[in-house]
């Protein structure tokens, strides 16, 4: 299990690091692990998980859903989506 930081996880997945620090706050999105008050860190493989999941599809944009795959699983989340119907 590799740790990665929120700015990578937003480049990854196409998600703002803002909107991953709402969710924390909201108590929602994937689960992430804070070993300090100032570091946040989210497992790569609960991040798969968690982006691919349908249940979460709702809060993930559709520029992020339906958009090109510029790496990570994104392009995994768009193809889940479409045998959806979303």
């Amino acid at each position: 299990m590799a740790l990665i930081s929120p700015s990578k996880v937003a480049k990854n997945y196409g998600i703002t690091a803002a909107q991953l620090r709402q969710w924390r706050k909201q108590g929602i999105g994937p689960e992430y692990f804070q070993f300090t008050a100032r570091t946040v860190s989210y497992a790569d493989d609960y991040l798969a998980d968690w982006f691919n999941d349908p249940d979460n599809a709702h809060l993930i944009p559709d520029t992020v859903r339906t958009g090109p795959s510029r790496g990570g699983t994104q392009g995994r989340v768009g193809q889940h989506c479409a045998r959806d119907g979303r």
